[in-house]
């Protein structure tokens, strides 16, 4: 997010909730300090928050739907070999990363995720 354009926009946004006939209070928001805003029915609102509620959940339902886009373009499923042959390959590539790997925390990871392949392997055999 680029701050100065977004900081404008929430400042048009703020003036026209204004014209709208909501009133901006001497209290401010305790998430990001903007000034409180106060609708006609008494509910009280932060402008920037909000705002940048709407963008994320706006960003979250594209991203949802280039999921969806991306699911239906993959190909068929495959086979019950091929998924054995691709966490063998994973395992394989575990264990070479595993001997070269100093660090124990890492080390504990990769063991962790080996299990995990073994244990799927098994239920898919």
């Amino acid at each position: 997010m680029k701050d100065g354009e977004n900081e404008m926009d929430i400042i048009k946004i703020a003036a026209n909730e204004m014209l709208k006939g909501s009133k901006m209070l001497g209290e401010h928001c305790k998430f990001c300090g903007f000034p409180l805003f106060q609708d006609r029915k008494g509910n009280k609102y932060c402008v920037r928050c909000r705002t940048l509620k709407k963008r994320e959940e706006k960003n979250k339902r594209d991203k949802i739907e280039i999921c969806r886009e991306d699911k239906r373009d993959m190909a068929p499923p495959y086979s019950q070999n091929t998924y054995i042959k691709i966490i063998d390959k994973k395992i394989d590539y575990l264990f070479k990363r595993l001997e070269e790997e100093c660090d124990v925390a890492r080390i504990m990871e990769i063991t962790e995720v080996i299990k995990a392949l073994i244990k799927l392997k098994s239920k898919l055999e």
